[in-house]
């Protein structure tokens, strides 16, 4: 099963009863890749979008790996940073980061209401390496909660498309310029 953005988790990011059952009811389609989780409180793109950040978040995704394997299912955590593509009011406050201070064009819904996405901060070079970092903390986290394994996302805008795209990506740095750095 593709992965598909569902925003149950309430504020808090944690996978709670409603996102147990939406997934245990679709264990046997084999194998589902879940909705884009957010490896750290300030990359979270949606209100209601799970989180992996923190031990509650681990624990209640347990749950879900639990109920589909119990139905014969295998399920893969897919793990998102919203880069750019998040809010204020989306993330808790914390700061908007992406490869340059460049905004998304567009508006976003939030529990305020939509509202025009800001201009992010370039992220620095220890910021792009501490987002590395959470990427890797946040599929340990999956794994030690029985994930059977962990899709990277970098598709649609978010931070590692964000640092792929020359549009978003005007760094003059080792992560700029050449498609090569972009990568």
């Amino acid at each position: 099963m593709a992965p598909l953005t569902r925003v149950r988790a309430g504020s808090t990011g944690i996978p709670g009863d409603l996102i147990v059952e939406y997934y245990r009811q679709r264990a046997s389609v084999g194998m589902i890749i879940t909705e884009g989780t957010y490896p750290d409180h300030a990359s979270q793109g949606y209100v209601g979008e799970p989180g992996i950040a923190t031990d509650e978040q681990a624990a209640g995704w347990q749950r879900v790996f639990e109920a589909v394997h119990a139905e014969g299912g295998r399920i893969v955590l897919q793990i998102m940073h919203a880069g750019r593509g998040t809010h204020p009011d989306i993330n808790g406050g914390r700061r908007i980061l992406a490869p340059s201070a460049i905004a998304i064009d567009n508006k976003t819904f939030t529990e305020k209401g939509e509202q025009p996405y800001p201009v992010p901060e370039a992220m620095t070079t220890a910021e792009v390496r501490a987002a590395l970092q959470d990427f890797v903390t946040a599929a340990r986290r999956a794994i030690e909660a029985g994930a059977d394994g962990v899709e990277i996302h970098g598709a649609n805008g978010y931070l590692l498309q964000e640092f792929l795209s020359p549009a978003a990506n005007q760094r003059t740095d080792g992560y700029g310029g050449s498609p090569q750095n972009r990568a």
